[in-house]
Order: C-alpha cells, then structure tokens, then sequence
C-alpha cells in the first residue's frame, strides 16, 4: 500500500546580504525626487515643481544643508586662470 500522507516542505531560513549604504549622491537624488512627488500631490504644476526643486533658497532649513535632510554636497573648486 502506498502511502497517502504528502511530507510537510522544510522552510529554510534565506541568509540576505545588507544592502550597500546609500551614498551622499545617491540621498541627494532620492530626497529630490521625493520633493518632486510631493510638490506634485500638493497640486503644483509640474513646471513648477521642478523649479521648487531645482532652487535651494525655496527649501527649509531642516531639508537642505548640512544637518538638513538633503546633504550638501562640496562641488570641486576649480583654478581660475
């Protein structure tokens, strides 16, 4: 006789890898794009969305600088000749 019962599936526990941490740059993009979507479910336009994205100066403090949510990021000095 054959037997009837189905063996129970082991679930085995799936070992994950962290992923990388995010850089600067890529925190930068992220909260912008965030700002985009929420200018834009507030109702703005989306030409004036990316221009309240785009100027610092239409941003709280809290959101940019350097404790701020956005991460300012030195831009390379360049020699004037």
């Amino acid at each position: 006789m054959a037997n009837t019962r189905k063996r129970k599936k082991i679930n085995r526990r799936v070992v994950r890898k962290s992923p990388d941490p995010l850089s600067k740059l890529d925190m930068f993009y992220i909260a912008k794009h965030e700002m985009y979507k929420a200018a834009r479910k507030a109702g703005f336009s989306e030409p004036l969305a990316l221009a309240l994205m785009d100027s610092p100066s239409s941003m709280p403090d809290w959101v940019v600088g350097e404790d701020g949510i956005i991460p300012s990021i030195p831009t390379p000095e360049e020699d004037e000749d």
